[in-house]
């Protein structure tokens, strides 16, 4: 009895226990929960009117399609998979960092594996809750016939692959990084790189071929056979789960059992590694000074000018070369805190970030333009994969670079509460705009050296397809590079300024830093996505035949234009032009509508910045001020047993406004007595 008493105590999960004691207590846990019902419900319900539509005709003739709607439900739950794991896990560490309470843990009687699986466990519970909120439906659409049992289990088992390969990246992730922010940025740049690095490859690849007379889909085909397919999806998405899903379910024979057999194995196989990086990193890196690597190598390159530089030139009555390090602001002392010790803080290097950045764009581009020269004059194919890279290329660069400018804002005022140094900001002699403007000034930085790749892909693409098919058929063809290159010119400076503004406004009201970043990233997600989904499918369905009413087509195209990505998505496929209102007046509607929301934003911060960062609000008059001053003398007083008289005395003087004495002379009846001692 003794051994199973033994055995059941190794058993015992307390940090697990811990985890989700403490997310039961929250009331947020319910609200979210309840909120991602709705949103899951309300989604399929839109998605599988459409399904079952058909009901209305015939009853019978709805039989058979849950096939549909199994994938539709499957293919919604890999995105809340993909989006909100990282965001849950990719803290459980970095947090312990920040609070120094991770060394605690250490002291427990814990080892790293326990520590590991036990955190990992504490976010995979309430994820597979999540995913077990859609049995209903996967229950209705079973009833309906069409779908199979491998189907079923097929898609449970893949979900719950997604999400252990997701956090087991996460906590790799926040065991390597110092800090939240890091860490979660670090996640989903490495999620993208896994899921799209391939495709990208064998794309590449496949060109290369092309031009060498070498076709790798060929290949695969006289090696595999009739699996060649299968094994083709396999080179292109090894570690994505969803395009394996659905070519297993909507293209019977491609994908076999051997096939996902060897896409499990790989996804366990990877998220194994994961925890074997997090456990090695766990200890190692759990107890890092803060340190910019990219900055220190930069500076590395400078250290012997540098070096030089410092020397003063006391000597000879001339005036002291400083190094960048030792200048000291001059007017703007939070631009030069938020800079000096960051990559984008001195022009030498935001030019080398430049330099990073843009040469490999230079180069895609200029192999996407000699392949489009190639396919127009030999294989049209080479144009297809043209086409397949540059789309999801430029879809990248932008999930890439509203996640940074995002992160970054949502973290300005709410990485200022998680460090406690919030209270010292306030307390400089600065206005609640003028802190809110200098933090700001990083996140401008960021979005100038964005700006730059994207420029140059959209103007390749311009001259590209302006220089191919010739400069003077601009209205026979379906591409003008003027509405192309003004709607996405408008883009860039006004949507990414959006989302930072958007992301400050969140980050000022709440109160942590992990909440801040994941309300700004489901924030933006919802706003792309819920316009979409809950405003032009509806009045889709209210009005099926809009296509033969213009009033009700231009209603339904003003409404998609309520997310953001709409126009931005829609100009890079070259469909503005399909909208009744024409694309110049589509393009001048939507951006002066987010320009006015930007400016309104903004506005709303730089008005609320006092009173969100915690300060006591001033008011304008004098009145107001001596009030104030009246009332926290009044508690003083009253703490310290100021005699009545004193009170009154300092009461009337503050009213009437007379001038008070030099400080250290008190008036008599305004002494303060029986102070105590500190």
């Amino acid at each position: 009895m003794s051994r199973i008493s033994r055995f059941l105590k190794h058993l015992d999960l307390p940090l697990l226990g811990k985890e989700l004691i403490e997310q039961a207590a929250r009331k947020r846990t319910y609200a979210i929960r309840v909120v991602y019902a709705t949103i899951l419900f309300l989604m399929t319900t839109l998605f599988f009117y459409e399904v079952l539509s058909v009901a209305s005709a015939s009853p019978l003739a709805v039989l058979g399609r849950g096939k549909d709607m199994v994938s539709i439900l499957v293919g919604v739950q890999f995105a809340g998979v993909y989006l909100f794991m990282p965001a849950m896990t990719c803290g459980v560490l970095t947090q312990e960092k920040e609070r120094a309470s991770l060394q605690l843990l250490f002291l427990t009687r814990l080892g790293p594996w326990a520590i590991l699986f036990e955190k990992l466990l504490g976010r995979l519970v309430p994820m597979l809750g999540f995913l077990l909120l859609s049995l209903p439906l996967l229950a209705f659409a079973y009833t309906l016939g069409g779908v199979t049992q491998k189907m079923l289990w097929t898609g449970v088992w893949m979900l719950t692959l997604a999400a252990i390969e997701m956090g087991s990246l996460a906590i790799l992730c926040s065991a390597f990084c110092r800090t939240t922010v890091g860490s979660f940025m670090a996640t989903y740049v490495l999620a993208f790189l896994m899921f799209f690095g391939p495709y990208f490859l064998f794309m590449i690849l496949m060109i290369v071929g092309m031009l060498l007379d070498i076709r790798p889909d060929q290949f695969l085909e006289g090696v595999f056979g009739a699996g060649s397919q299968g094994v083709f999806f396999m080179a292109l998405f090894p570690f994505f789960g969803p395009p394996i899903f659905f070519a297993d379910t909507l293209l019977p024979g491609v994908m076999g059992h051997v096939a996902l057999a060897v896409h499990s194995v790989l996804i366990l196989g990877v998220s194994g590694g994961f925890l074997l990086l997090a456990r090695r990193f766990l200890v190692t890196r759990a107890f890092l000074p803060q340190n910019n690597v990219l900055l220190r190598a930069f500076k590395s390159f400078d250290s012997p000018r540098r070096a030089r530089a410092a020397v003063p030139a006391v000597t000879t009555g001339r005036a002291v070369v400083c190094t960048d390090d030792a200048l000291l602001p001059a007017n703007e002392p939070i631009v030069w805190r938020e800079t000096s010790k960051r990559m984008l803080g001195n022009w030498r290097y935001i030019f080398r970030v430049l330099l990073f950045i843009e040469i490999p764009t230079i180069l895609f581009c200029g192999l996407l333009v000699w392949v489009e020269v190639y396919s127009r004059q030999y294989n049209n194919m080479a144009g297809e994969i043209v086409m397949m890279l540059s789309f999801p290329m430029l879809f990248l660069m932008w999930m890439l670079a509203v996640l940074v400018v995002s992160v970054k804002s949502a973290s300005l005022i709410a990485g200022e509460r998680s460090h406690q140094t919030l209270d010292v900001l306030t307390t400089t002699p600065l206005t609640g705009r003028e802190i809110v403007l200098q933090k700001m000034r990083g996140v401008r930085r960021i979005i100038a050296v964005t700006a730059v790749p994207f420029s140059t892909v959209f103007l390749f693409k311009a001259w590209r397809l302006a220089t191919i098919h010739g400069l003077n058929d601009w209205r026979e063809r379906d591409f003008n590079p003027r509405v192309y290159l003004v709607g996405q010119a408008l883009a860039m400076a006004i949507l990414l300024p959006l989302v930072a503004w958007l992301s400050l406004l969140i980050g000022l009201k709440v109160r942590t830093q992990g909440r801040a970043i994941m309300g700004a990233m489901a924030a933006i997600v919802a706003w792309c996505v819920a316009p979409l989904i809950f405003i032009v499918i509806p009045l889709s369905i209210l009005f099926p035949h809009f296509g033969t009413d213009r009033p009700f087509e231009a209603m339904i195209e003003l409404a998609s234009l309520l997310s953001p990505a709409t126009a931005v998505f829609m100009n890079e496929f070259g469909a503005l032009k399909e909208f009744k209102i024409g694309p110049w007046v589509t393009i001048v509607v939507n951006f002066v509508m987010y320009g006015a929301l930007l400016f309104w934003i903004r506005r709303v911060c730089l008005t609320n910045a006092d009173r969100w960062l915690g300060r006591l609000e001033g008011g304008d008059t004098a009145v107001e001020k001596g009030l104030s001053l009246r009332r926290l003398r009044s508690w003083l007083n009253g703490l310290t047993g100021t005699s009545s008289e004193g009170a009154e005395a300092i009461e009337e003087r503050t009213e009437t406004g007379e001038e008070q004495e030099a400080p250290g002379k008190l008036a008599e009846g305004e002494a303060i007595r029986d102070l105590p001692a500190v």
